[in-house]
């Protein structure tokens, strides 16, 4: 935003966390004194087990993945710091050099503990499901059974250290292009100067005017970013394809059923029982075109407020919301929840170069989750702020499963992130007594809700016919 901008402040421009609990800065001793250990961990690593996983007890096998855990937990912590740190600002240098340094130690890492993989899926399947019901490898039961899935898909030692080491510059770097350039991008509405997130936000506006400027300016600004963005797209496209024909995977959506625990029947039932059902949201828009008292409801007019003067939120409120809502659920959620807000676990301000969107990232077990987002001060972001602290409430909870098991996948991650959402929701319900605005919150939820399931799958549709069309058409 320009330094003139006459934009009312809502309390969140000041609320940025404090990663200290992972580094002080990019240049602390502990950071490097970490990653000479982790290599080093890494190395001794492979030098007591590599080529003995097939012999080993149950004893020496939970052994091994404590040790295991203690590398990929500081090796995490590492990471997340570089990640975490460069989102607020992607275009800081030395920011951007910390994150490409840490992708870099995390592909050595893994070039080095990968014999661990492929020998463990080569243990015969009697020997494995033997040492995965032993009471001494009880703990860890869910990683060892759920990581035998992955058989089929994992190549040799030397070709999955080439995949590592070719993986810094696929399409984690493409990735990052992407994040830099939407975070340097300029949305221009009458003579001021936004971020992305700031001209999304205009989109929520009650002035359809404002609407339509906004939805013109990130037009005009994706249209001139289209040759970068276009090559972007098609370079992860063609990125995907490869992997996926080298590990076997049948479908393009095959690798993410795996990760998040189903399978590709169960995705395609979800798929047709939404798509079967898009009349709901067609019949929703009517209804909506009539209550906004339009006579055609365009692109930009989805997401506007029913209530034309909708009220600015301040970051003080919206924790208050939160705060009242975790804790009548159950005090210890509320205790949690209280703890990202005193300790500075949470960033919100919106300022350029910050990436877009919103995300409760889990780091690792010996520290605790923190949450991203850009609040803008208006009641959806009060629901965003509570959807990342479910995920962040989940996280800090999961912590006890250590570095192998705390990670959940989406299917079961977007359980508590939604949930806690729903808790604020139907707080704010119960609290509003004028009908006008009750059905402005409902309205608001049906939006959002059409948003989680709709638009997913129907850029999961998207996805389908662009990743069909790379691998049947080129």
């Amino acid at each position: 935003m320009t330094k003139d901008s006459k934009k009312a402040e809502n309390g969140a421009e000041k609320i940025n966390w404090d990663l200290s609990d992972l580094y002080k800065s990019s240049d602390d001793p502990q950071l490097q004194k970490d990653k000479k250990e982790v290599l080093a961990a890494a190395d001794e690593f492979a030098k007591k087990y590599k080529g003995k996983i097939d012999g080993l007890s149950a004893n020496e096998f939970r052994e091994l993945l404590q040790e295991y855990e203690a590398i990929q937990d500081k090796g995490g912590k590492i990471g997340s710091f570089a990640y975490l740190q460069w989102s607020t600002d992607t275009g800081n240098s030395a920011f951007g050099k910390l994150v490409q340094e840490s992708n870099e130690l995390s592909s050595e890492l893994s070039q080095k503990l990968v014999f661990f993989d492929v020998e463990w899926l080569k243990v015969d399947n009697t020997k494995a499901e033997k040492l995965i019901n032993d009471p001494k490898l009880s703990f860890y039961s869910h990683y060892l059974d759920s990581s035998r899935r992955y058989k089929k898909h994992v190549l040799e030692e030397q070709q999955e250290q080439i995949m590592s080491a070719k993986s810094v510059t696929g399409r984690s770097a493409w990735v990052r292009f992407f994040d830099e350039t939407l975070g340097a991008a300029e949305f221009q509405i009458d003579g001021e100067s936004l971020t992305e997130q700031e001209a999304l936000s205009k989109l929520h506006e009650g002035d359809q005017k404002i609407r339509k400027k906004a939805h013109a300016a990130l037009t005009k600004t994706f249209n001139d970013l289209s040759r970068t963005l276009t090559f972007i797209f098609n370079t992860v496209l063609a990125d995907k394809s490869t992997n996926d024909r080298f590990r076997n995977y049948k479908s393009w959506v095959s690798s993410r059923n795996l990760a998040n625990e189903t399978d590709d029947k169960t995705v395609e039932a979800l798929v047709k029982a939404v798509t079967s059902n898009y009349d709901l949201v067609q019949r929703y828009y009517k209804l909506k075109t009539d209550l906004l008292g339009l006579d055609e409801m365009k692109d930009y007019d989805r997401y506007a407020p029913i209530i034309q003067n909708e009220e600015t939120i301040t970051w003080d409120e919206a924790e208050e919301m939160v705060l009242d809502a975790y804790t009548k659920f159950h005090p210890e959620m509320g205790k949690i929840t209280k703890k990202f807000f005193e300790k500075n676990w949470i960033d919100a301000a919106i300022k350029p170069g910050k990436r877009g969107g919103a995300y409760s990232a889990s780091t690792v077990p010996s520290v605790h989750p923190y949450v991203f987002m850009n609040f803008d001060g208006r009641i959806r972001d009060v629901q965003t702020l509570a959807h990342e602290l479910g995920h962040g409430v989940h996280q800090y909870l999961s912590r006890q499963q250590g570095p192998l098991q705390a990670g959940t996948p989406l299917t079961t991650a977007e359980t508590a992130s939604v949930f806690g959402e729903m808790l604020v929701f139907q707080k704010l319900l119960k609290e509003i007594d004028d009908p006008k605005e009750k059905l402005a919150l409902i309205t608001g939820k049906i939006d959002d809700t059409i948003a989680t399931v709709f638009r997913q799958i129907s850029m999961n549709r998207f996805e389908d016919a662009i990743h069909t069309a790379r691998r049947e058409e080129g």
